[in-house]
């Protein structure tokens, strides 16, 4: 955002360039504008790009104008509705790999301190939020926004996954998604933190 780097790191430190914290408010050159609050941060600028962070969800949301279809590209692919395109690497070509993909868009760590991955769901939380319990049982608490936000694809990522935590942060994608399109739904009380 107006050649700035932004950094939001999960402990809810934020740092514009490598000298700047922002605990509540800082205006940078080109209409950058960095907020943050409790549990949110904002960055935006005069351009019509706004990132919106939950700390305590671990979720960003990306917007753009829409005047940027076609012109914007990186680590979430090219933003034209075209499939076959959204692997770009830094220099413009399409990467052969997911590897070479993200390594291509990797921001320099200079002054970023390192903070140790945690799993911030309990166990006992996790195992109450089941994949198929929450994307596709009618007793979920998202099946209210079910007919409006399809949970087939968060299914079957979340069952694919790994991680102890994939259920209650696809749950909190979900509700993030149901919330933008007027559905008022809440992050299922067994993926909150304790």
């Amino acid at each position: 955002m107006s050649n700035s780097t932004v950094s939001i790191q999960r402990n809810g430190q934020v740092k514009v360039g490598c000298d700047n914290t922002v605990t509540h408010t800082w205006h940078g050159d080109g209409g950058l504008t960095v907020q943050r609050a409790s549990r949110t941060v904002y960055v935006s600028n005069h351009d019509g790009v706004s990132v919106s962070c939950d700390l305590r969800l671990e979720l960003c949301s990306l917007t753009l104008d829409g005047w940027f279809h076609g012109m914007i590209t990186g680590l979430l692919g090219t933003n034209d509705n075209e499939a076959g395109n959204d692997s770009p690497l830094s220099d413009g070509s399409q990467a052969g790999n997911m590897k070479d993909f993200f390594h291509s868009w990797q921001m320099s760590l200079d002054c970023v301190a390192s903070t140790p991955k945690q799993e911030d769901v309990s166990n006992t939380a996790t195992r109450a939020a089941t994949c198929d319990f929450l994307f596709s049982s009618h007793e979920s608490p998202l099946s209210s926004c079910f007919r409006v936000v399809d949970p087939s694809q968060f299914s079957v990522l979340c069952s694919e996954s790994s991680s102890s935590a994939a259920p209650c942060r696809l749950a909190s994608a979900f509700v993030h998604l149901c919330q933008r399109n007027y559905i008022p739904l809440e992050v299922p009380v067994q993926c909150l933190k304790g």
